[in-house]
């Protein structure tokens, strides 16, 4: 397992410039549930927050980085052999180093242009294994353009 982190960090540092750092934790989640409660971005108005509604129909956060506390959570299947799941390690690592390179640079930048950072590596690692993006993690055009856009307001 670590072999495979350390070597996923060298390559995108071998792409990136950035430094290897030290890796991150690793939690595995038990359910799409879990990690959407971890994932949601709750919006405040007045004296109460707004949250997104669960649906398990429409879950489909495959992992997350938290850079508060350096910790990858993955899926409780996360098969570590699979190109794919290894591609979603890769882009939660690349988040990792975004935060550990520049913690203050990346903390201003909107979530978009983080997300963006972290596809586009993430179709280049898999680009070399003759795979697509969107094929391999069911990634849409129109969603990786929504996911990767800031706010224009």
């Amino acid at each position: 397992m670590i072999e495979l982190v350390m070597g996923l960090m060298i390559w995108i540092s071998t792409q990136t410039g950035w430094p290897v750092p030290e890796p991150p934790e690793i939690v595995y989640i038990e359910s799409s549930q879990e990690m959407f409660l971890l994932s949601n971005d709750c919006h405040n108005e007045p004296n109460q927050p707004i949250c997104s509604t669960y649906n398990p129909d429409h879950s489909n956060i495959l992992g997350l980085y938290n850079n508060e506390i350096k910790t990858i959570f993955l899926e409780k299947d996360f098969w570590w052999a699979s190109v794919r799941d290894q591609s979603i390690l890769l882009h939660e690592l690349v988040h990792h180093m975004q935060y550990t390179k520049n913690w203050e640079h990346y903390r201003k930048k909107c979530k978009g242009d983080i997300e963006k950072e972290a596809y586009d590596l993430q179709e280049k690692w898999l680009a070399i294994r003759g795979l697509d993006l969107g094929k391999t993690i069911d990634l849409g055009p129109l969603m990786r353009h929504v996911l990767t856009q800031c706010d224009i307001m």
